[in-house]
């Protein structure tokens, strides 16, 4: 029997490290931190990638905004934007002028949704996006994906962070149609700015959408046990398909992507 427990991905790796459980289930690996920790005790942790995820930006439908850079979402989530209409498309002139007739003085000042401290999502964020400036004092943190999902349906002029699993209908390939993701663009230290890419499963899978990443099971299990069948399941044909079902991307098998003009 296989016991679920869900909390913070930093108190699942401490669980694991002190013995309270023997497999976890993380989308983040290790830090040096953590590992030290490990190697200190002289702890066996073994790693098995099962999946890869997506981070996207969730807007209200009726905001024009559809298209943001890397650069945006690092002003957006530490505060320095705090009006939809400090953002400034220069491939998109049109989202300027609608954007700046949607939003007035009581709308425009944008409303942040973010996950709280711990999870591995807030983790990436403010790795990747915000180069670990701290989110801004007026975000609003939230327990779980889906009220970010609710903040976001009620609120025109909030964003919010989500992972692709969460913002799927239960059925492959079906986005939540109540919010729309952001559009991202990334810019690379040197300056070059990469095509504006839809939040995609696709996408996700051949790596035009730039904020992605691994899916791990982490066990202290060594032999023949119950993780080990598990995890076997995980990593071949029935136990892809389910990560595939719950849009996620595979990593052990093949995977095919049509692009439909």
């Amino acid at each position: 029997k296989i016991n679920m427990k869900v909390v913070p991905t930093r108190v699942a790796k401490a669980d694991l490290i002190n013995g309270e459980t023997k497999l976890i289930v993380v989308a983040r690996n290790f830090t040096d931190e953590e590992n030290s920790v490990i190697e200190k005790n002289k702890i066996v942790v073994k790693e098995y990638p099962i999946a890869i995820d997506g981070i996207g930006f969730i807007v209200n439908l009726k905001n024009p905004v559809k298209r943001v850079t890397s650069d945006d979402l690092k002003e957006i989530f530490t505060g320095n934007y705090k009006s939809w209409t400090d953002i400034k498309s220069d491939q998109d002139p049109d989202q300027n002028k609608e954007a700046k007739i949607f939003f007035n003085s009581n709308t425009d000042k944008i409303k942040l949704f973010i996950q709280r401290k711990n999870s591995s999502t807030h983790d990436y964020v403010l790795d990747s996006i915000l180069k670990k400036i701290d989110y801004a004092a007026t975000a609003v943190v939230c327990s779980t994906t889906v009220q970010i999902i609710n903040a976001v349906r009620e609120n025109e002029n909030a964003i919010g962070i989500v992972n692709m699993n969460w913002l799927t209908t239960g059925n492959t390939d079906t986005i939540d149609s109540t919010v729309r993701p952001l559009r991202v663009s990334k810019i690379l230290e040197n300056g070059v700015q990469l095509d504006f890419t839809e939040f995609h499963q696709g996408l996700i899978f051949n790596g035009k959408y730039p904020y992605r990443r691994s899916v791990y099971v982490f066990t202290t299990d060594e032999g023949m046990k119950l993780s080990t069948g598990f995890i076997t399941f995980l990593q071949n044909n029935d136990g892809q398909k389910v990560v595939l079902k719950n849009s996620l991307v595979p990593v052990s098998q093949p995977v095919r992507t049509i692009q439909i003009n």
